[in-house]
């Protein structure tokens, strides 16, 4: 008997490992985009990737390790477009405010991108991959923050302030008026969040958290640590 050109069957192929799990991937993404939670199927995700069910057990030991891998792949790329934005400004005071921009670009405050982001943040509490994704990438992102606001710190006239606190704070500031974007985008726009988050950092440049300050003491201890990773 032979079969209906019609019919719809996954047409296989044989790649490299990676670049099979890079297409499921943006499978992931793709049906999580579409269908919200509902996207996280086996059925749906491989029919984007035109491959068998099968192929997710192998690549990813399943459909929770696929999505965490999907979780992973998507926050690590706007972080590092946002970092990438940031490095590429020669002025070390303008760096902040690079990073700014690429954060709050078109492409993160993509609706579609979003509806991806809940998905996410609701399988948190129950996937230990999911958590494990979620506190890694968190602080990969607070990480560039502290780079940048060490940076500033070094600039003359800027008082002492605390590294890890003042990250947190400004990451806080960034993750709500994203998620307000996001949610009301006629509240206020990208150039506003920009400008809220250059005023921010106006206010820590000039004291106005008294809680980031370093104590003298904490100064000298946080100046002579940093003297001792120079090399000599």
């Amino acid at each position: 008997m032979k079969r209906s050109k019609t019919s719809i069957e996954p047409k296989f192929r044989r790649e490299p490992p990676e670049a099979r799990r890079e297409e499921l991937i943006a499978a992931t993404l793709a049906c999580l985009k579409k269908f919200g939670n509902d996207g996280v199927s086996v059925r749906r995700i491989s029919a984007e990737a035109g491959v068998s069910m099968g192929l997710i057990n192998h690549h990813f030991a399943g459909i929770d390790r696929l999505v965490a891998a999907a979780y992973d792949a998507l926050a690590t790329r706007l972080l590092e477009k946002s970092r990438e934005a940031a490095l590429s400004s020669a002025d070390e005071s303008k760096r902040l405010h690079a990073f700014f921009a690429a954060s709050f670009a078109p492409e993160a405050l993509d609706p579609t991108l979003f509806r991806i982001w809940l998905v996410f943040w609701s399988l948190v509490p129950h996937s230990r991959e999911m958590r494990a994704v979620r506190d890694r990438t968190s602080r990969a992102a607070r990480a560039v923050l502290e780079k940048l606001l060490s940076d500033l710190q070094g600039t003359p006239g800027v008082p002492p302030f605390r590294l890890g606190p003042a990250a947190m704070g400004l990451s806080a500031l960034m993750d709500g008026l994203w998620v307000e974007l996001s949610l009301n985008p006629s509240s206020f726009d990208a150039a506003e969040a920009v400008a809220l988050c250059d005023d921010w950092v106006h206010g820590l440049r000039n004291g106005a958290f008294p809680a980031q300050r370093l104590s003298k003491r904490d100064a000298v201890v946080s100046v002579g640590a940093d003297q001792r990773k120079v090399p000599a």
